[in-house]
This record gives structure tokens, C-alpha cells and sequence, in this order.
């Protein structure tokens, strides 16, 4: 057998191998989820009252690619309002609460090329109210669905990598909820964020 044909099967067996591909470059704060924490208050119609300017929580989800600024955000929030009223000689207890389910578009901006980032949002909403009175006469309970189209804007401050706070300030349009007498949901809403990236 020629030394020849041994040679280079062996030389190729011993040859070192070649270096593997570098990892990727991880940057940190351009996650492609966005996990924001809403608190704030909501001023609804005098329809309401006394329970008309609930207090607000909610959480919210925006869904990007790394270096775009438009993206997908749906959320939920859940807001309360416990108050009472005077009818004669007699007190009557409101309890006010509204779950409501949104979905739309979110355009992020850079106009200064800094940690602060304004953005804007649009998008439609699924509500469902319940709308509770206690008193002169016993306690009377109602509940009803409504649909609404939400617009929304604030300004984020991005104080670590993948961490920022800011202020939210929302208004919403709804169709008539069908509660003691059919009323709308509108609201408006300031709330601070606390919004993390991932």
C-alpha cells in the first residue's frame, strides 16, 4: 500500500480543528418585551358619583423588535372607587369597579437621543363594570359590558440598562354599559409607570 494514501487520512485526523464562531453580541435594554406597571387615577362621568374618580392599577405588555419603534401593546387594568352620599336623613354606600382588556399600536420616539422617550398609543378596549349601591331601600347590584377606543401618551425615563419610570396620560371612548341605566365608560387617566425590558 503507498505511504502516501496513510499519510493524509492521518494528517487530516490531526490537524487542528478550526476555532468556533464567536458569540453574539448581547445588548443590553433593547429586550423585546416591555413590562410595564401602571398606578394612577381615573376621572369618569358624574354619572358616578361619588365613585368617579376610582384609583388605577394595571399591567401592560409592549412587544418590539430591538430598533424599532413601532410595536404591539395589550394590557389590562382594573380600577375601584368606595364612596358614600347623603339622600335626606339617610347614607347610601357606591362601590364603582371597571375591568377593562386593550389591545393596539404604540410609536416610540428619540427625539433627544437620551434616556427620555416619548411615546404615543392607540387601540380599542373590552370593559366590564360593575356598579354596586347599599341603602335606603337595601343594596342593589348591577353589572354590564362595554366596548371603547383608548388613545394614550407619556414620556419614559430610562434611569438603568433595562429599567425606566414614567407618566402615562390616557383617554377612552366607550359604548353605553348597561348598569342602572345605560351609560358610557369614558374616562381620563393619569397613572406613573415603572417599566422594565427584557
Amino acid at each position: 500500500m503507498p505511504l502516501d494514501s496513510l499519510v493524509a487520512p492521518l494528517a487530516a485526523f490531526l490537524a487542528p480543528t478550526s476555532p468556533l464562531p464567536p458569540p453574539p453580541v448581547q445588548f443590553h435594554g433593547q429586550g423585546v418585551v416591555h413590562t410595564s406597571i401602571y398606578a394612577g387615577l381615573r376621572s369618569m362621568r358624574d354619572d358616578f358619583e361619588p365613585a368617579n374618580e376610582p384609583w388605577t392599577l394595571g399591567i401592560a405588555l409592549d412587544i418590539r423588535e430591538p430598533g424599532r419603534q413601532t410595536s404591539l401593546e395589550i394590557g389590562y387594568f382594573y380600577s375601584e372607587a368606595d364612596d358614600d352620599t347623603r339622600v335626606g336623613a339617610s347614607t347610601i354606600d357606591v362601590d364603582n369597579t371597571v375591568h377593562e382588556l386593550w389591545a393596539g399600536g404604540r410609536w416610540a420616539f428619540d427625539p433627544w437621543g437620551g434616556s427620555l422617550q416619548p411615546y404615543l398609543g392607540l387601540g380599542g378596549s373590552l370593559l366590564y363594570a360593575e356598579f354596586e349601591t347599599s341603602g335606603i331601600g337595601g343594596e342593589d347590584s348591577n353589572s354590564g359590558w362595554a366596548f371603547g377606543v383608548y388613545g394614550h401618551g407619556g414620556l419614559d425615563w430610562k434611569f438603568a440598562d433595562d429599567w425606566s419610570v414614567g407618566l402615562d396620560l390616557r383617554a377612552l371612548l366607550t359604548t353605553q354599559a348597561k348598569l342602572q341605566r345605560e351609560v358610557p365608560l369614558d374616562s381620563l387617566q393619569a397613572a406613573l409607570t415603572l417599566t422594565w425590558a427584557w
